[in-house]
């Protein structure tokens, strides 16, 4: 790897983590520029490589988002549990899709996950639609393997799709 490769990715990862750090979506910025400037790497190791600056990012977002609002904890265990082993074989999955394939899907999965971002409009609005606990119990360990398996398998994006399903 050159040294212009190395400034520019540092260059758009300050720019993602700054814009995650505002609004989130930095993955969406991060994910393409490194697909784009190595694109002699395989797909896992580039997509694995943007999973530490991600988990960092997320755990900081959670520890925020804990702090502001009340979270149903006896959700959160199993939940959490669900969503590693659905990212694990999210992962896992994607080793197994070939270079070929995953290149170009992965620019399809990248629009789609812009436009529907920039689309909600109702982020961080609260929902009082009420639910059963067993309806909130299955819909938080479904989220947690849908968007868990999402996340392994490709990443960017994640937290709205968390947001979608809090508020629908």
């Amino acid at each position: 790897m050159d040294y212009n490769s190395i400034i520019t990715l540092c260059g758009f990862s300050f720019l993602a983590g700054f814009i995650d750090a505002i609004i989130g979506g930095g993955g969406l910025i991060q994910t393409p520029a490194i697909l784009f400037t190595l694109p002699q790497y395989p797909v896992p190791t580039l997509i694995g490589t943007t999973k530490i600056p991600s988990l960092s990012g997320s755990l900081m977002g959670a520890f925020q988002y804990s702090r502001r609002v009340a979270v149903a904890g006896r959700f959160i265990g199993p939940m959490m549990a669900i969503a590693f082993v659905a990212s694990w074989l999210g992962a896992w999955t994607l080793t197994r899709v070939p270079n070929s394939f995953m290149k170009p899907f992965a620019l399809v999965i990248l629009v789609a996950v812009f436009i529907y971002t920039l689309t909600q409009k109702s982020f961080g609005q609260v929902s009082h639609r009420i639910v059963t606990v067993q309806q909130q119990r299955l819909r938080m360990w479904g989220m947690g393997a849908v968007i868990g398996f999402y996340d392994g398998f490709f990443g960017p994006g994640t937290g709205a799709f968390w947001c979608w399903d809090l508020l629908h």
